[in-house]
């Protein structure tokens, strides 16, 4: 079974993002109760933790006595660290009393790494389609302002200055935002 935790940037709380199956949100869930566990200790130390049930027992009991009926023999968390905010565990559990080797550690940092680089990467495109709407909604009511204020500096014999002024206080009067003032004005003017 395998799941994700993150702990949240504000309070540190665990959070189960994603599962692969109920039991493995409920090996999760004990481990939040009990503040303690491998997939807990990985998120916090940002380091892999890789141990069998035996090892659990001495190292996390409260944990260890919580799931002792689920039949999770082994345990391995690795890390995921997005930046300094987003921090959590990618964890795999297991039935068979083999337990995970080196190379399933190996393999599962690989595999965390390559989930780092793509949210990191989903997250870098957000940001810059967000940044590009912005900039479009920002030049769409730059036109209005200049507009207005070019309306005004007309109707009125003020410089530009003056007008951006004259916006900014009706702006305030009227607790509406300066670029919906300008359109107001641009379109009342056009109308006469």
């Amino acid at each position: 079974m395998a799941g994700v935790t993150t702990l949240s940037a504000h309070s540190g709380q665990p959070e189960t993002v994603a599962c692969t199956d109920e039991r493995a949100l409920d090996v999760d869930i004990d481990q939040y109760r009990a503040d303690e566990g491998p997939c807990l200790e990985s998120a916090r130390t940002r380091q892999v933790v890789r141990v069998r049930v035996e090892g659990a027992a001495l190292r996390w009991p409260r944990f260890a006595s919580n799931v002792a009926g689920m039949g999770v023999a082994s345990f391995l968390s690795a890390p995921l660290s997005i930046d300094e905010r987003h921090v959590g565990a990618l964890n795999l559990y297991g039935f068979g009393d083999h337990g995970f080797t080196e190379i399933d550690e190996v393999l599962l940092q690989v595999f965390v790494a390559a989930v780092e680089g793509a949210v990191w990467n989903a997250r870098r495109a957000e940001q810059w389609r967000s940044e590009v709407d912005g900039l479009r909604e920002a030049m769409k009511t730059r036109a209005a302002i200049d507009q207005a204020k070019g309306m005004l500096m007309a109707l009125h014999g003020i410089d530009e200055d003056r007008a951006f002024e004259v916006l900014v206080d009706q702006s305030q009067q009227r607790n509406v935002r300066v670029a919906m003032l300008a359109a107001e004005v641009v379109e009342s003017l056009t109308k006469r």
